[in-house]
């Protein structure tokens, strides 16, 4: 799930034309741990993926395939 996410996460980033160091100032969350998300490295919190996709403009359920997940990912981080 965590892979699944990632790439998720970078293709909504990509599609509003924002580069990592950007989104995550903006989303404020660290780029490095943004980077890791994408790379489905680690998951982040509920605030952390609110606020991206608040930046992206996209409901967080965009980042979990239409459905709501959070929990971390269900405990995958």
């Amino acid at each position: 799930m965590l892979q699944a996410v990632g790439e998720r996460l970078s293709i909504e980033r990509i599609r509003v034309g924002l580069t990592v160091e950007v989104a995550a100032d903006a989303a404020r969350v660290d780029a490095d741990r943004l980077a890791c998300a994408e790379a489905g490295e680690t998951a982040l919190d509920d605030a952390e993926i609110g606020r991206i996709a608040d930046v992206y403009g996209v409901a967080t359920t965009a980042f979990f395939g239409g459905r709501i997940t959070p929990f971390s990912y269900l405990a995958g981080a």
